[in-house]
């Protein structure tokens, strides 16, 4: 069974949850990890090291498109990163996350 795996680097922990909370409230999501990371990047002329979270989102397929908009609505970066990936898990899981979205 396929789902999708969205990764999504923001500045702070309470954005994170903002999104990732909002996401599973309006059923774009059926779950939500945050992760610390420091990230090396170029950034107006100069090579940047910062710290952020890496939110990420498990959905389904369908919601793709949904899901990328509201991120971007809600983002607070000029240029934020948000990545996807189908991926492949057990039938219990994904059955869950089905459950957990809007169809």
């Amino acid at each position: 069974m396929q789902i999708s795996i969205f990764y999504i680097p923001v500045n702070s922990s309470e954005i994170a949850q903002i999104i990732g909370r909002v996401a599973v409230e309006k059923k774009l999501a059926a779950c939500a990890n945050i992760f610390p990371i420091q990230s090396i990047f170029p950034w107006e002329g100069a090579v940047q090291d910062e710290s952020e979270f890496v939110l990420i989102l498990k959905t389904i397929t369908t919601l793709n498109e949904k899901l990328s908009n509201f991120i971007r609505e809600n983002h607070p970066y000029e240029i934020p990163c948000i990545m996807n990936w189908i991926v492949e898990v057990n039938q219990e899981y994904g059955e869950w996350v089905e459950r957990n979205v809007i169809q």
